[in-house]
């Protein structure tokens, strides 16, 4: 049986990337307040820099407007192609690298990298045991000063904020979102239909479907220690501001 993340990020994966578009103008700004961060917490000043699970490859371009030589890997050549033709569209050709590689084999790998993260939910997708094996190969990856940012949502603040059913429009485009929480496993079932706008109602584009878990912040904690990491710091957001239960995200910070 096809996983749900070939599927989804692959084979659906360019109507993937156009829902969550709104999302990249954020990065330059959380990437923004991570360098800050690293520089405050661990006096990391980046210079080069690998994004596991790049997506279409948002953090990567913003780390590269910042001087720093960023590359990013992901499995899914349709994502890979768009990351390529925004960082040219940018003018960071030269500073900018993207690799068609999957994160569960990081360990063909070899580098010298100052910075490696994982961001938004990129963990949880194929089990705990494999988790702890790419967080593992990514310190392999770090030089001895380098660091691992991990970044996800707060698994308890999402839960309490649950909104099992949302419906959206925008620019002709109807989008109902549905949402389950497993609480035995920790475990998101996300449905995402997507319908176009017509002269007689709507007409049904695609349905996209999910299922990762959200680790609680001291699992995560827990995850970077058995990887290997000795010095591990939990934050609610890129800022550096407390985590609390109300926290909408995770970050966290390993060396």
């Amino acid at each position: 049986m096809t996983h749900w993340a070939d599927r989804v990020f692959r084979e659906q994966a360019d109507l993937f990337a156009e829902h969550f578009e709104d999302m990249f103008a954020a990065a330059d700004d959380e990437v923004a307040a991570l360098l800050d961060l690293l520089a405050a917490e661990f006096d990391c000043e980046p210079e080069r820099s690998l994004d596991v699970a790049c997506g279409v490859g948002r953090h990567v371009l913003a780390l590269a407007d910042r001087g720093v030589a960023a590359e990013g890997l992901d499995f899914s050549e349709p994502f890979l192609d768009r990351a390529r033709e925004r960082a040219s569209d940018r003018g960071l050709d030269e500073s900018t690298a993207f690799h068609h590689h999957d994160m569960r084999d990081l360990d063909e790998l070899s580098g010298n990298y100052d910075l490696v993260t994982v961001f938004w939910n990129s963990l949880g997708y194929y089990g705990r045991e494999t988790d702890e094996s790419v967080l593992a190969d990514a310190r392999e990856l770090l030089d001895d000063d380098g660091v691992l940012v991990v970044e996800q949502s707060n698994r308890d603040a999402f839960v309490a904020d649950l909104d099992e059913a949302t419906v959206t429009e925008d620019d002709d485009r109807l989008t109902l979102y549905r949402q389950a929480f497993d609480v035995e496993t920790s475990r998101f079932a996300t449905t995402l239909d997507v319908f176009d706008a017509t002269d007689d109602g709507y007409e049904h584009v695609d349905t996209m479907e999910w299922e990762n878990r959200l680790y609680a912040p001291p699992v995560l904690r827990e995850l970077c220690e058995r990887a290997g990491f000795e010095d591990v710091r939990l934050f609610g957001g890129f800022d550096g501001s407390d985590l609390t239960l109300e926290s909408m995200r995770v970050v966290v910070l390993a060396q």
